[in-house]
């Protein structure tokens, strides 16, 4: 969708959403004080620390840190990006974005749900066909493919009939238009219409958004070709397209991690044996789009294809394509020329799993597949192999994965580690370092502390003794405490504090979770996570003195600035040299403190 420029789209979801509202229709909220509270849904927790406030329509996590808006919500929840979540909650919600849509855009918006209406009666028609049709399912039994995965995969049957869903749908929808979505077929003389898809298994083709936008179609028998594809349109698009990932998704909260197939079959006993974080292709050769694609839901991509001669060459192709639009890829070795559909139902889940813990990484499927070309016995083959497995090692941008590389190329083949490592580093070679690592000094690694990051560090090691020693300070402490000029989020949370204390005169953490706002809560969080297991080492006096000494400055740094603009300067100068003075009776203070430790 094209955005306007005068207006903001996010903004106008936000205005016509309630944060409780969406939240409450995916977990059970209840309120409690001015906010709601409810078990997070990012992470297993048993007593609740997900608050939400309908105030500022914000959510928080204080459990794990998940946190955000009603739309931040969805693309977290149902693993959108900003944009499908959008478009999600205005489906949902029945908000019109057409305003938002710039020219033929917003008559492009209402074709495309017509098209989406239509795609959807088709997938319900497919599903009932199904059940009508016990060749069809016995079929599927035969597959291993029950039931229960026929509804979560929505699978469905197209009958031998010629026009059995043109006549059905054409009673709410035109020819044309069930043309455009690759329904039906013009005959030859374009005189008449028919299925595109008859006497196949259907698999529906649904986006991340839920939205059906195509089908795929597999003959019971050996007839050709074995799997049909709806062809391209306005919301289909193969190379941007997984199967799958609709269900995927949703699954991927605890590990990013997704495992890319080649088929509807592989994606579907993946799934059947617990694998619920498979996608695949739809008979395309993977593309930059789709590493684009997967990069939104995962960190990790592993490759399973299969094992024969056409699935290696797919998979070095696949890895070319995922060079630097995913950091992390792995390869499953399936072994035996099976297929994923075919090994699961071989060997069963476990033994699946235990491929993906020992799933082999890019350079060393590469370099595997490499040496299956060559008889390493011979010298002249030995050498040619490693000419080219150099370059492949040289290509990492990690020094150290390329140390490693060198090492096992080394132990594996006898050959001096020297020798391979001057090939793959080049004039980047430094034989006085490990590999081209050159080490760095101490001196080098120790980063100089500014003022303000230590600022920082002390008023929340103060934040943290108050609340949990606040009864060890005596009164010039708290005064002393009271009166700093903090950095401008902290002033807010000492703020509170310090008002809390005295009208409720004891801490209770679950109690300001449920009641301050959002902005206090987790900053205090996140402070007392970060220092609680020191408390024991914090020296309070040692604290404030240095607290004052940085408070002081400012107010030197403030005072040399009037200066600057002054025309009567004496009092300004006497100020501050009142200011070093108490600097210097401070310093004097903590020297002796020093001395007395």
């Amino acid at each position: 969708m094209s955005i306007r420029n005068d207006g903001n789209i996010f903004d106008y979801i936000l205005d016509n959403v309630n944060i409780i509202d969406v939240i409450s229709s995916y977990i059970t909220v209840e309120r409690s004080g001015k906010n709601y509270k409810a078990l997070c849904p990012f992470h297993n927790e048993k007593t609740a620390s997900f608050i939400i406030s309908e105030d500022k329509q914000l959510f928080h996590c204080f459990g794990c840190g998940a946190a955000g808006n009603a739309i931040g919500f969805i693309t977290q929840y149902e693993n959108l990006d900003s944009i499908d979540a959008v478009e999600f909650l205005a489906d949902r919600y029945h908000i019109d974005l057409s305003q938002f849509s710039k020219g033929n855009d917003q008559k492009n918006t209402s074709q495309h749900a017509k098209y989406y209406d239509i795609l959807r009666d088709a997938a319900v028609f497919y599903y009932k066909n199904l059940r009508v049709h016990p060749e069809a399912m016995t079929y599927l039994e035969k597959r291993g493919i029950h039931i229960d995965v026929v509804k979560q995969f929505g699978l469905g049957f197209s009958s031998d009939a010629w026009a059995e869903l043109l006549k059905s749908l054409s009673q709410k929808y035109a020819a044309k238009d069930l043309e455009s979505v690759g329904l039906i077929i013009a005959n030859k003389d374009n005189t008449n219409f028919y299925d595109r898809f008859r006497n196949r298994i259907i698999f529906p083709i649904i986006n991340p958004k839920g939205k059906v936008i195509g089908f795929g179609g597999r003959v019971m028998d050996d007839s050709l070709p074995k799997y049909l594809n709806s062809p391209e349109t306005e919301v289909f698009n193969k190379s941007k397209t997984l199967y799958g990932l609709n269900l995927a998704k949703s699954k991927l909260s605890d590990k990013k991690q997704l495992i890319i197939a080649e088929g509807y079959m592989d994606v579907i006993a993946l799934h059947t044996y617990g694998f619920t974080n498979a996608v695949a292709t739809l008979g395309t050769a993977l593309t930059a789009d789709h590493g684009r694609l997967m990069r939104r839901y995962a960190d990790e991509v592993i490759i399973c294809y299969d094992s024969d001669f056409a699935g290696q060459k797919a998979t070095l192709r696949s890895l070319d394509v995922l060079r630097g639009l995913i950091d992390k890829v792995k390869i499953i070795v399936l072994g035996e020329n099976l297929d994923p559909d075919e090994y699961l139902k071989k060997y069963g889940a476990e033994k699946f799993k235990e491929k993906i813990e020992t799933a082999i990484t890019a350079t060393e499927y590469r370099i595997n597949h490499l040496m299956q070309a060559y008889n390493l016995n011979n010298d002249q083959e030995k050498i040619e192999f490693l000419s080219k497995a150099v370059i492949i090692i040289g290509e990492l941008s990690n020094a150290f994965e390329k140390n490693l590389f060198i090492d096992n190329l080394s132990n594996q083949l006898q050959v001096s580690r020297e020798l391979i490592a001057q090939e793959v580093f080049k004039e980047n070679y430094n034989a006085n370092s490990q590999y081209g690592f050159h080490t760095k000094t101490k001196q080098q690694e120790s980063g100089v502390k500014l003022s303000s990051d230590r600022k920082r560090y002390l008023e929340r090691q103060l934040v943290t003794y108050y609340i949990h020693k606040f009864d060890t300070l005596d009164e010039t402490q708290k005064m002393l405490i009271s009166q700093f000029n903090y950095t401008p989020d902290l002033q807010e949370i000492i703020d509170y504090i310090i008002s809390y204390y005295n009208q409720y005169q004891a801490f209770n953490m679950q109690h300001i979770i449920e009641n301050a706002d959002l902005s206090i809560s987790t900053g205090l969080v996140e402070i007392i996570h970060g220092h609680l297991d020191h408390i024991a080492d914090i020296d309070i006096d040692h604290v404030i003195y240095n607290l004052m000494l940085l408070n002081i400055d400012g107010e030197i740094e403030s005072l040399k600035l009037l200066l600057k603009n002054s025309i009567e300067k004496s009092e300004i100068q006497h100020q501050i040299k009142n200011k070093i003075i108490e600097k210097q009776a401070i310093t004097l203070k903590i020297k002796n403190q020093k001395f007395k430790n």
